[in-house]
């Protein structure tokens, strides 16, 4: 007979671990409610031995609970325990290089997760049931995720006094605002505008991809100044409403929209949601402009009635006001049926971004002169189509922050140009992720384009797999477990003039 006192060890032990685990995997997605059980069934559905280690934590949990299975509670108890620790195999513990970190916001939840798991053993050494422990180990996932639905009303409570400072700041140096959004690209419109009006004004624009209300807030308090004559802000959101809870507050002149896709439809559900929600942003704004070369964009600019409309695209369209238009001497900028001049592009530099950066700072007054001199010279933003050579001569095109069936294309299709055949060629993906029921086939369109173009797929990771391998079936197909990994296999397979495409990276705690 086992001790009673075991499957209590064993479960405190567990819970220990679990805590750890799923407290980093909570952080890692921006403590929204329901991501560790979400993570928790990626791993069991799609990362061998998982599909048995989740079934059997599960059986024993609900054993040691119920007291039904042949075998002691004890024993059950001790199973469920030993699972929930291991659970999921191969997720990082530590997570190098994407440690947990010990912020103020982890210290609440942690504390409210503890402080539930406490109530709930008190509750159950009450009852004379410590066998029931190991249960509570295996439900680790749904504790941190009950805590984060019942920490959000105090997190948001205490990001009220950030809010404040934030506004109060804007109301005290009153620069204009530029609001960017999307489903991609508008990191990269953000940077490309603030490199155009540097000079023309100053400008701050917000850090990184810091585009929730948190990281505005954060922008405005760290980086605005009384000299700061325009802020540039990125805005991402989840869903609807965010966007337009950011701008009650930021308070855009003029509103962007760089694309309209299926990032985020996992939460989302549909395009139109998708559209509903980004076209927030330009609710109180003077000035619209969007990227026209997106069927519902263009669509949504000729159903507004509030602000000015500028229409931006890469191809000659009826109605369109700005327009990059491809030559042989380089692209052609007409705006309103005005040549303003021509500039270099850049290879990896995303014409529509650009477009939309440009609408903006013709809106914003800038003199057209002053700008358009500027196109040429504007950068890849980094880990974004980002071309270079490494030390041993491959060349590579770092896609890394990339994750959309858009960009994944336009990568594709700077691999393609950078390394003729007959050298080898690879791409290197855990594919695509976050795009509701249509992952499975954006991720085999991309397989079979990555095979058409007579790329290896190097396919990472066990996420995206099934779909990835089934879209190359007709191309070469290496599959791998890690990052380190696939960076093995390029040392080894790929040589001086071979090209290799970095695209998307997924955090560990995806399998």
């Amino acid at each position: 007979m086992i001790s009673a006192a075991i499957p209590a060890v064993a479960a405190g032990a567990a819970i220990a671990v679990a805590d750890f685990r799923w407290l980093r995997v909570m952080q890692r997605e921006h403590y929204i409610a329901g991501s560790c059980l979400a993570t928790a069934r990626r791993w069991a559905r799609r990362r061998p031995p998982n599909q048995v280690l989740a079934a059997l934590t599960a059986v024993a949990a609900l054993a040691a609970l119920a007291r039904w299975w042949p075998v002691p509670a004890a024993v059950a108890a001790v199973a469920a325990a030993a699972g929930a620790a291991v659970f999921p195999a191969g997720m990082p513990l530590v997570g190098t290089p994407q440690r947990l970190v010990w912020t103020p916001r982890l210290t609440r939840l942690a504390a409210c997760c503890l402080a539930a798991e406490a109530l709930i053993a008190g509750a159950v050494a009450a009852l004379g049931s410590p066998a029931a422990l190991g249960a509570l180990a295996a439900a680790v996932p749904a504790v941190i995720d009950a805590g984060a639905l019942i920490a959000a009303p105090l997190e948001a409570l205490l990001a009220r006094r950030y809010k404040a400072a934030a506004r109060a700041t804007l109301a005290r140096v009153a620069p204009r605002v530029i609001a960017v959004t999307g489903s991609y690209g508008k990191t990269s419109t953000k940077n490309h505008l603030r490199d155009l009006l540097s000079g023309v004004l100053e400008v701050v624009a917000s850090p990184a991809s810091w585009n929730n209300a948190a990281g505005l807030a954060r922008t405005v308090n760290e980086y605005v100044t009384p000299a700061t004559e325009l802020l540039v802000a990125e805005m991402g959101t989840y869903g609807p409403g965010e966007i337009r809870a950011m701008c009650a507050w930021v308070r855009p002149e003029i509103g962007i929209i760089t694309a309209i896709g299926p990032m985020h439809l996992e939460r989302m559900k549909t395009l139109d949601t998708v559209t509903r929600a980004k076209s927030e942003i330009l609710e109180g704004a003077r000035v619209a402009v969007l990227n026209v070369d997106d069927d519902r964009l263009a669509q949504l600019a000729g159903q507004l009635s509030g602000p000015e409309v500028i229409r931006c695209g890469t191809r000659r369209q009826p109605g369109l006001d700005l327009s990059l238009e491809r030559a042989l001497e380089g692209v052609t900028v007409r705006y309103r049926g005005e040549v303003l001049g021509a500039f270099e592009h850049q290879p990896g530099v995303h014409l529509g971004n650009v477009a939309c950066a440009l609408g903006a700072a013709l809106a914003a007054g800038a003199p057209p002169a002053k700008v358009i001199g500027r196109l040429g010279e504007l950068s890849v933003p980094a880990h974004r189509a980002a071309r270079g050579v490494s030390n041993s001569g491959l060349i590579v095109i770092d896609d890394t922050y990339n994750s959309n069936p858009s960009g994944a294309r336009h990568a594709l299709e700077l691999l393609d140009a950078a390394v003729a055949e007959p050298r080898r060629r690879a791409v290197i993906t855990p594919g695509m992720v976050e795009l509701g029921p249509g992952q499975d086939e954006e991720n085999r369109s991309l397989a079979a384009a990555v095979a058409k173009a007579g790329a290896v797929l190097v396919v990472v990771g066990w996420t995206n797999r099934r779909a990835l391998v089934a879209g190359a079936r007709d191309g070469e197909v290496v599959t791998v477990a890690s990052r380190a990994a696939a960076r093995d296999w390029v040392r080894s397979a790929l040589s001086a003039g071979d090209g290799v495409l970095w695209e998307n990276d997924l955090p560990n705690h995806y399998p």
